[in-house]
């Protein structure tokens, strides 16, 4: 494992903040609360080996806030709590077994060591090569039980290996993962959830399995990895046949919701059921990726595609969307994210007004003296509607997620941390 990595002067590209002033002071201003809770729950966590470790609710998510926000501000302070959220994070890998998952496994902390030792600080690589060697013996075994998606499958093996590309090792795994999603597909040339794989209450409800089209645990998620890899270089030309069967079936599956276009799942035999407005699940998410696969496979109409069911989205109530809480997951942050990546990739002033309409919602719903910095998050249950509202203090429903969204709008940083969610659509040149 990698010891501490030194600071490096080193700044992401450029970006456009689009915050007003006011609001602008009001982001800063919630942010450091952000940073004084992460910096005492890291306090309470340090030395101990069963902290969490992982991206989605543990300490390599807020690494990412503090590097960014050393990033933005040059705070050295904010860097060596980064690198003290790292440290918590090998520990565990050193002190325990983890899933080999992109969000909530070993995968993912050598993603986020991966993509700050590039981009922000320096490191020696130490860990990823243990990391391509655990998912070597991984993807060799030849089994039916790996999923395709995002969170916990291929195509989140993949979204690790593109953030180490141009290594070898990431080249002739990448090419293992395209062979596996290759062999996966059903005969509409997508990814079918095996029942298998599912939760008892949705083997319940859908016993036959579905199609996701959900980012997070879906297609859209694979077309999003598929874009990354085609944008660093992959020079596998399975690579945009799979995104040229998969996108077209995607499109074709658009209806009318109150709150979404795009159905959540697809059972066989049954009617598709709708979804809230979501990174996770429903339109915003969609639109990102296929904006990203547009640009990636240089085709316009996946691009205006892309751009309406972003205008469409834009234009609901926060009623319509049935958002809840603040996170980049399901939650108005990662809305308000989302709006603010499409309008830097595209200019488009009805998104940028989105986005800002979804900051405003995001600090909106924070209740100082409540969870974290202010922010309390629903977490689920095994079942639906079983859960409790509670502080979170990680990347995909806590406050580090939140942070970093909020550091999107005020700074000049641009937030490259969105690669893990494939949602890194490159700014448009001259947006303003």
């Amino acid at each position: 494992m990698p010891g501490r990595l030194p600071h490096s002067g080193r700044r992401m590209h450029t970006w456009q903040p689009i915050a007003s002033a006011a609001a602008s002071r009001e982001c800063w201003s919630t942010i450091a609360d952000i940073e004084a809770a992460l910096t005492e729950h890291l306090r309470g966590e340090a030395g101990n080996e069963w902290a969490p470790a992982h991206v989605s609710a543990g300490a390599a998510g807020i690494a990412l806030f503090f590097a960014y926000l050393h990033a933005a501000r040059g705070e050295a302070g904010a860097a060596d709590r980064a690198l003290e959220a790292l440290d918590i994070s090998t520990a565990a890998l050193e002190h325990r077994r983890l899933l080999p998952t992109l969000y909530s496994g070993f995968v993912g902390v050598g993603w986020v060591i991966t993509h700050l030792s590039r981009g922000i600080f320096e490191g020696d690589g130490e860990l990823a090569v243990e990391i391509d060697e655990a998912l070597r013996v991984l993807l060799a075994e030849e089994t039916e039980s790996l999923q395709f998606e995002l969170l916990s499958g291929l195509a989140g093996y993949g979204t690790y290996l593109v953030e180490r590309l141009p290594s070898p090792s990431a080249v002739k795994l990448l090419a293992r993962v395209i062979d596996l999603l290759e062999t996966s597909r059903d005969v509409t040339g997508t990814w079918f959830t095996n029942p298998d794989w599912l939760p008892d209450w949705q083997r319940q409800l859908m016993p036959r399995g579905y199609h996701n089209l959900g980012v997070a645990h879906g297609i859209p998620g694979v077309i999003g990895f598929l874009a990354a890899a085609q944008r660093a270089g992959a020079a596998d030309p399975r690579i945009p046949r799979l995104a040229d069967e998969a996108v077209p079936w995607l499109l074709a599956q658009k209806g009318s919701w109150p709150s979404s276009v795009f159905p959540a799942h697809i059972p066989p035999d049954d009617d598709p059921r709708p979804t809230r407005t979501a990174w996770c699940y429903g339109d915003i998410g969609v639109a990102a990726v296929l904006l990203s696969a547009a640009r990636s496979f240089d085709r316009g109409e996946w691009q205006e595609e892309a751009l309406a069911i972003a205008r469409i989205a834009a234009r609901r109530s926060v009623e319509e969307t049935k958002v809840t809480d603040v996170g980049l997951c399901h939650g108005a942050s990662g809305i308000a994210h989302l709006f603010n990546r499409l309008y830097q990739a595209s200019g488009d002033d009805e998104l940028r007004a989105a986005a800002e309409t979804w900051y405003g919602q995001t600090l909106a719903m924070r209740r100082p003296g409540e969870g974290i910095a202010g922010f309390i998050g629903w977490a689920d249950g095994r079942r639906p509607g079983e859960g409790e509202w509670r502080g979170e203090p990680g990347f995909l429903s806590g406050v580090a997620g939140i942070g970093l969204a909020l550091l999107a709008a005020v700074s000049e940083v641009e937030p490259a941390w969105d690669r893990v969610m494939v949602v890194s659509v490159p700014p448009q040149k001259g947006a303003s």
